[in-house]
């Protein structure tokens, strides 16, 4: 059985132009390797999609400050002074809880890599996993922070968590890079899955973001949501 899955990048005006698609690998990359005819590897590769990076990204993090620059923006400094008093920190580009920051391995969300992910409703299970590519730790200095949860009672936004390997090195992501990798669970996991882009306006984003909030006012509901098949029916939000 085939089941369709929709997604949107952010309605963000400023950054269409980093618009993005969802894509399986191309085979071709593949192709000569012995693993590449095993049925085992291919039944999970066909049902493995990954984010290419629509735009070059960088970040450097100094003593005294922060420094990252999205595509032909102007870059943007931001000093550790001036955040002292902050929770966090959100822009259209990235946000972050300061505390992270002096972590080990600092972690940090890159905003502009936003989307949406739904499902048909009479859909009543299906899981939507988000993880690292592999590659991301060797090439880009950092590891994509993943998760998973039932789709079909929560659909929801997902935007590029991560954690940077090296602090003392620059995150430096160039256009075309394989960023983080989505599958989909059924009850069969022979099942098919047709991912199709879609438009959704800001509106249907702030209808996302309140039904979001509602659930987090009863973290014990929420969890029910995200984790139960059986919970979609007991939600009154689960149109809005």
């Amino acid at each position: 059985m085939t089941y369709n899955v929709y997604y949107s990048c952010y309605p963000n005006i400023r950054y269409k132009e980093y618009n993005f698609d969802l894509e399986i690998e191309d085979i071709k990359k593949h192709t000569g390797y012995t693993y590449s005819q095993c049925p085992v590897w291919n039944h999970r590769h066909n049902r493995t999609y990954i984010c290419y990076s629509p735009s070059d990204f960088s970040l450097k993090i100094e003593d005294t400050f922060i420094e990252y620059k999205l595509g032909n923006e102007k870059p943007v400094i931001l000093y550790f002074e001036d955040l002292e008093n902050n929770v966090d920190y959100d822009d259209d580009i990235l946000d972050f809880t300061v505390s992270d920051m002096d972590k080990k391995f600092p972690v940090l969300q890159l905003k502009f890599l936003g989307s949406f992910f739904w499902t048909d409703f009479e859909n009543d299970y299906m899981w939507f996993e988000f993880l690292d590519h592999p590659y991301t730790a060797a090439n880009n200095n950092f590891v994509a922070i993943g998760g998973w949860f039932n789709i079909a009672n929560h659909p929801r936004t997902s935007s590029l968590a991560l954690q940077i390997c090296n602090p003392e090195e620059e995150l430096y992501i160039e256009k075309g890079d394989p960023l983080y990798r989505i599958r989909f669970y059924t009850q069969d996991i022979n099942d098919n899955i047709s991912l199709t882009k879609k438009k959704i306006t800001e509106k249907d984003i702030d209808a996302m973001d309140d039904r979001r909030k509602i659930l987090s006012e009863d973290p014990k509901f929420r969890n029910k949501i995200l984790f139960d098949k059986d919970a979609r029916s007991q939600c009154p939000y689960h149109n809005s």
